[in-house]
């Protein structure tokens, strides 16, 4: 008899980072829980709460930007020496990293939670309800494998009727999990609902459809195979559904009580966050503020992480993306990137704890650097009034319209149609975002205008990766990185945890 254990703590954890003790509250027949519809959401909810650990600054989201231009964690002294997150930066991580590891944990827990929940659901009657959240569940799925392949390469998997543990998984190659994965969401994508018809939160037929886009987009590198067509296909089903709008004001899509805007405007998968009601994760406030940043009850900052030179000179400081002041009587900060002399809430010029002036400098070392060296970056506003400092509201707009714009004008422009990549580079630059129109197009501007519109928000290596810069030189690494590691390398607890599963070539 297959049983199910209700606990308190297990849908509604925030990140795999968090230590959760589990209370069994009871002990009931999986049969029984899925053929009540109030508790099908109880099975789910597993693989949706899995979605906030790919915004954890330990795993998924710390280690996937910190190998790019983005983000770094310089070494301070005696703060923050951590050669792991180092060399996440020089690119010279190896299978022993504990970042990576972690990165790879997640995404495996991701299917794994997936995989309990279509066991359960599958095990159901079928009706519209449980079909259509086992095409919900496999669209989360789908987005594990999707990260696996595109920054492992290759990863053992095991379909959700596959129970007999005592045998090996499958290890698919990057080829046949992107096959895959397009064969998947071709098949949800028509079962899965328009925003309208699902709550705010669960994944609809755009979120698919966006992944599919990304697979398609990334198609030539996994495959050697170009699919702009295909991309340009899916991004349209997105925006010619009328369904989202590029919002006004960017910077409403990041202050601390966003879902409302969120909602009503351009994201298309937010992942949902209550600092007050379990829904918790990380905040990034203090991973990168200076120790006297201090404002409201935020009395505890680490002086982190910051971006890099060669990112902020991509920038026109005048693009109001670049910064933005509304909370700045509050916070004694602007959102968006923090550059030179910085300030309390009450305008006092802050120190440095040796008594310096603290002025943010574009130039570090990520071996040794003075405690006031990096820009610093604010993409989410913090709540100034909050009470609970270990955890931010702020929803994550996990998938949102301008980046379907831009995965449209970046296919176009591949495939030849400068004059239509042009439009919609413009709509969102020009048109929503108030900046100067471009004449003309080329790869370079297309990927400066990714990183305006989405720095901070998980994509940076994947496009660095598609338009052939990851390895090339930049602040703090000035060589040119072997290409055998544009892949991470396999963990080496994966490895020595399943016989068939060999490293990636190189490491």
């Amino acid at each position: 008899m297959k049983k199910i254990y209700i606990l308190i703590s297990a849908f509604v954890i925030a990140t795999s980072s968090c230590s959760v003790d589990e209370e069994i509250l009871d002990e009931v027949n999986g049969n029984n829980v899925v053929s009540d519809s109030k508790n099908v959401e109880m099975i789910v909810a597993p693989a949706y709460a899995y979605l906030r650990d790919l915004q954890n600054r330990s795993g998924v989201w710390g280690t996937l930007e910190s190998v790019t231009d983005e983000l770094a964690w310089p070494a301070r002294g005696s703060d923050w020496v951590s050669p792991d997150l180092q060399t996440l930066f020089t690119h010279d991580y190896a299978p022993t990293n504990t970042y990576v590891r972690n990165t790879w944990n997640s995404f495996m827990l991701g299917i794994t939670r997936c995989n309990v929940a279509l066991q359960y659901l599958n095990a159901s009657p079928k009706s519209e309800i449980t079909e259509g959240y086992i095409a919900e569940v496999k669209f989360i799925r789908a987005l594990c494998m999707f990260k696996l392949t595109d920054n492992f390469g290759k990863f053992p998997f095991r379909e959700y009727t596959e129970t007999d543990y005592s045998k090996v998984p499958v290890t698919l190659t990057r080829e046949q999990a992107v096959e895959r994965i397009i064969k998947e969401l071709n098949e949800i994508i028509p079962v899965l609902k328009n925003k309208a018809d699902v709550p705010y939160g669960r994944v609809s037929k755009a979120a698919a459809q966006m992944l599919l886009a990304n697979v398609y987009l990334n198609h030539e590198v996994y495959t050697g195979k170009t699919k702009w067509a295909e991309t340009i296909k899916a991004c349209d089903d997105i925006i010619n559904s009328g369904q989202y709008q590029i919002a006004d004001d960017y910077w409403g899509l990041f202050q601390y009580d966003n879902a409302k805007y969120l909602h009503s405007t351009e994201s298309i998968l937010s992942v949902i966050y209550d600092e007050t009601n379990g829904l918790t994760g990380s905040v990034w406030i203090p991973i990168t503020l200076h120790y006297n940043q201090k404002f409201g009850n935020f009395t505890g900052l680490w002086n982190g992480c910051c971006t890099t030179p060669t990112f902020v000179d991509t920038w026109d400081v005048n693009d109001k993306r670049f910064s933005d002041k509304r909370l700045i009587s509050q916070l004694g900060f602007n959102q968006g990137f923090l550059i030179g002399q910085q300030y309390s809430p009450a305008g006092v010029a802050l120190k440095t704890r040796t008594g310096e002036p603290l002025i943010f400098t574009k130039e570090f070392s990520i071996k040794n650097s003075k405690e006031e060296q990096g820009v610093r970056v604010v993409k989410f506003a913090p709540n100034p009034s909050t009470t609970n400092t270990s955890n931010a509201g702020n929803d994550y707009p996990f998938y949102r319209l301008s980046d379907t714009y831009l995965m449209r004008a970046e296919a176009k422009f591949r495939a030849g149609d400068e004059a239509g990549a042009l439009v919609d580079i413009n709509y969102l630059r020009n048109t929503k975002r108030g900046q100067p129109a471009y004449t003309t197009l080329d790869l370079d501007k297309i990927l400066n205008e990714r990183g305006y519109e989405l720095y901070w928000e998980g994509n940076r290596r994947t496009d660095l990766v598609r338009f052939k810069k990851y390895t090339a030189p930049r602040a703090e690494k000035n060589f040119v990185t072997p290409d055998y590691k544009i892949l991470l390398p396999i963990p080496l607890s994966a490895i020595e945890a399943n016989s068939t599963l060999t490293q990636n070539p190189g490491y």
